[in-house]
């Protein structure tokens, strides 16, 4: 079932994107239950965890907002960058559009650098990021926990040449933060089950 429903929702998430220019007027229900599919899929992952509500409350909900505070302060530093950049794109454009003219070697290459830049910073962020929400899985959840969490999440749904069984417990650990704890939705759900803990 776990395994249908992520299969379900990685599919889901491929047509829609496929699909983002066009609308009908029932798109924005699909997105309402896109969302939903994609909540049940992070569930059928946290679920088995068997958190607390103290282990939410005191130590997972801290460190995911701590991870998403180093995410927004690069996103505001990589928003900054563009915003200095548009003038320049918007010229382009323009001359484009008016005169037929392309882009300047000047241009495009500032463009690639910048796009260069904070790509390698995002990569940087989403390891301090792994960094923090797995040394406090690793201080905080008991054997038991640590060892669902290792075996309920199978990497090849996500990418089909990993290979799970030549994957040490860390790296599984770092995989299953990246593709659950630090998806955006994480938050969100893991407030409702410390809300509806007992």
């Amino acid at each position: 079932m776990k395994h249908l429903l992520l299969s379900l929702g990685l599919c889901l998430a491929l047509v829609t994107g496929a699909s983002a220019q066009i609308t009908t007027d029932k798109g924005s229900k699909s997105d309402e239950i896109n969302l939903k599919i994609h909540e049940v899929d992070l569930l059928l992952q946290i679920l088995p965890l068997l958190l607390t509500k103290d282990q939410l409350n005191n130590d997972v909900l801290p460190a995911v907002e701590q991870a998403r505070a180093i995410a927004k302060k690069e996103l505001q530093a990589e928003d900054d960058a563009l915003a200095k950049m548009e003038p320049i794109v918007d010229q382009a454009l323009a001359d484009a559009y008016a005169k037929g003219a392309y882009p300047s070697r000047t241009m495009i290459d500032e463009v690639a650098k910048t796009t260069k830049t904070y790509a390698n910073k995002r990569l940087i962020t989403e390891l301090n990021m792994v960094s923090v929400l797995t040394a406090m899985l690793e201080k905080t959840l008991n054997s038991g926990q640590k060892k669902a969490l290792i075996n309920s999440f199978d990497p090849k749904f996500i990418d089909p040449a990993a290979k799970p069984e030549s994957m040490s417990d860390e790296a599984k650990m770092n995989f299953f933060v990246r593709r659950v704890f630090l998806d955006p939705m994480v938050y969100e759900v893991l407030k409702k089950l410390a809300k509806a803990s007992s």
